[in-house]
């Protein structure tokens, strides 16, 4: 039995255990295309080739508040930060797949 812990624990760790929060930003530019919400951004983290770009597609759960969430920050300039998979990059547009997005003071 005591071999099978290393693989037990493995396999309760899931993928979005390799998911981090950004730096802080504040959205440059809002905008939805085929199917996704794009958001350009001030961020410096840049796992796509193009630093500050993340992206999410409009059928997710959480679509709908992450666009208003992008949409209050771009237009009060509040900071934002996103997670992503910086292990494993879904990239589109040069931008990240963003799962996450927080709005601060």
């Amino acid at each position: 039995m005591k071999k099978q812990w290393p693989l037990i624990i493995l396999l309760i760790i899931s993928p979005s255990a390799f998911a981090k929060w950004s730096g802080q930003g504040t959205i440059e530019s809002v905008y939805s295309h085929n199917g996704y919400h794009i958001i350009h951004t001030t961020i410096s983290d840049n796992t796509c080739g193009s630093a500050g770009k993340f992206y999410w597609p409009t059928s997710d759960d959480d679509a709908k508040d992450m666009l208003s969430i992008a949409l209050t920050a771009f237009t009060t300039s509040k900071r934002v930060s996103v997670v992503y998979n910086e292990t494993t990059p879904d990239c589109k547009w040069g931008g990240e797949k963003s799962t996450h997005l927080a709005i601060f003071k």
